[in-house]
């Protein structure tokens, strides 16, 4: 997969080509994962996504295969990393579905280059961040650097995962051992270092200068964003729509990638 020198940093990214060209060309889809995540996170959905519409898949800084790692981060930093890389691959207008802090993330860059976002997709992502959920990405981050691996992840699915994901620790223990092999995971000191930029996530955006559709995505048994926070960030913009996605909590996209893919794909039907 492929890097581009943006920003200071060396990005890496995925880049899936779309799998159908139809006659009436479709804008791509800037992937932009979570926190402590990286394009990795997408996997589910990439094969339903891109069969219209391409895809670029970075990884944050602080995650994944870009480099340095840990670097200096917050959501100005980050919203450049983005609009250099599109820069760099000559890609004018396009459309942003992101996930928890990919998807703050979204509403900022929709807010600093509103002429080039046709369509944002904030997947258990109100435009701003709360103290409390900077209070537990701080007090996990700071447990694991005092615990084995194995708990702090045990712990983390607690606030991915529904309730029944734990009922076989057969699977649980699949997972476990998944994330601590995955060849790319995040670091502790870049988990600090990005747990430490999510102060800057605090003050929402300029939302009066984002010109395009907004589509709000909550999942029925998110605990760290449900869908009543989410349904409070209606009045917020004139074109918003809100979608519940049932039987999924924060990661809607593992639990229920084709539901997550047919919202998704109705948002930007036609586009």
């Amino acid at each position: 997969m492929p890097f581009k020198a943006v920003n200071g940093l060396s990005m890496h990214y995925q880049w899936h080509e779309a799998l159908v060209q139809s006659g009436q060309p479709t804008l791509p889809i800037v992937l932009l994962a979570g926190m402590a995540s990286d394009s990795a996170s997408w996997q589910p959905v990439i094969e339903g996504l891109r069969l219209n519409h391409t895809l670029i898949v970075p990884d944050n800084r602080c995650t994944g295969q870009t480099l340095p790692n840990p670097v200096a981060t917050d959501r100005a930093a980050m919203v450049t990393d983005v609009l250099a890389l599109l820069d760099s691959l000559e890609i004018p207008l396009f459309h942003i579905v992101g996930h928890s802090m990919g998807g703050m993330l979204g509403w900022a860059i929709a807010a600093e280059a509103p002429h080039r976002v046709a369509h944002l997709v904030a997947a258990a992502a109100p435009p701003s961040i709360i103290s409390a959920r900077i209070s537990l990405f701080s007090s996990l981050s700071a447990l694991r650097e005092q615990h084995t691996e194995e708990y702090w992840y045990k712990l983390l699915f607690q606030f991915l995962f529904k309730a029944d994901f734990f009922d076989s620790e057969a699977n649980v223990q699949a997972a476990v051992i998944a994330s601590q092999a995955y060849p790319h995971k995040q670091g502790m000191n870049a988990l600090a270092a990005q747990v430490a930029g999510l102060n800057s996530f605090l003050a929402p955006p300029d939302l009066a200068s984002i010109r395009c559709p907004v589509t709000l995505i909550a999942a029925s048994h998110d605990v760290l964003f449900p869908p009543d926070m989410l349904a409070q960030c209606q009045h917020l913009h004139p074109v918003m729509t809100t979608h519940v996605i049932d039987q999924a909590a924060h990661a809607m996209h593992w639990e229920q990638p084709e539901e997550f893919i047919r919202c998704v794909l109705a948002a930007l039907k036609d586009k």
